[in-house]
């Protein structure tokens, strides 16, 4: 079972990266910006999970025959798919973040309010999901805006159900298969946003302290330069010191030694440099 279990993971592992390598491998290579290539990474992490996470969804979807969610899976599958298809064309981050965002929260609104206004878990993490996806890709305008949409959808249930409006249920739409099944689509919402926000900042991270390194090489390299020329001025200095020592040029001797020593303080100067830094 172990071993079934880590192959399954190591395919699913060799179609991410495959994935990842085929939509956004060349647009990271025309951008050195950390955090635009970080926001186009977690972009990507959200489509592709969230596409694997509709298959089981669609499952329970059929388990139950709920015609609305039969409907609604397949559309925003076309959705996220065609968003996959934007990054790979290299449209900005932040458009293909509001297609995404606003995509997977009003196809989840009309999915919650045709299954009699259900409020439950599994619809609040994907709307939370929304929000954040928003307001790290977009603007924090775009996230209020979101906020905004989803408060009045609330209140519009809030409203219908207070004066027991009857709206229209999906035939499928069960209160016991809903307590049922929710304790996997919680866990499995879970796991998706473990893994498209917690991979986001390590990412962040990684790439920072590559970007830190890479500049420590570059600043090291310059000392290095620098070193290696107040060296050879020394060597050439001592050589022209020696010839005047032996010509008895005192004074040409003594110039030597002032610009030996000038450039010895110039390496010492850059070696406490490097150690500050």
């Amino acid at each position: 079972m172990a071993k079934q279990f880590r192959n399954a993971w190591l395919f699913t592992k060799s179609i991410y990266l495959s994935s990842e390598k085929a939509v956004i491998g060349n647009v990271l290579q025309r951008t050195e910006d950390t955090y635009e290539q970080a926001k186009l990474r977690l972009i990507f992490d959200y489509l592709f999970f969230y596409i694997l996470l509709l298959c089981p969804v669609m499952f329970m979807a059929m388990i139950s025959q709920n015609q609305v969610n039969m409907v609604l899976i397949p559309c925003m599958a076309c959705i996220l798919l065609g968003c996959l298809s934007l990054l790979r064309k290299g449209v900005a981050a932040r458009v293909v973040g509001l297609v995404a965002s606003a995509s997977t929260l009003l196809i989840p609104m009309i999915s919650s309010f045709f299954n009699n206004q259900d409020l439950s878990p599994r619809y609040a993490i994907i709307w939370v999901m929304s929000i954040l996806l928003a307001y790290i890709t977009v603007n924090l305008r775009t996230a209020l805006t979101i906020c905004a949409t989803l408060c009045g959808y609330l209140c519009v249930v809030a409203y219908i159900k207070i004066n027991g409006i009857t709206t229209y249920v999906s035939s499928g739409y069960s209160s016991t298969f809903l307590l049922i099944s929710n304790p996997v689509t919680v866990i499995l919402y879970m796991l998706f946003l473990i893994r498209a926000l917690g991979q986001y900042y390590r990412n962040i991270i990684s790439m920072e302290q590559q970007r830190t390194m890479e500049k420590q090489k570059q600043h090291l390299s310059l000392i290095n330069q620098n070193l290696t020329k107040q060296f050879l001025l020394v060597k050439g200095f001592s050589r022209s010191g020696k010839s005047a020592f032996m010509n008895g040029e005192m004074e040409l001797l003594e110039a030597c030694f002032t610009e030996i020593e000038k450039q010895c303080g110039s390496a010492i100067g850059y070696l406490n440099e490097a150690q500050e830094d």
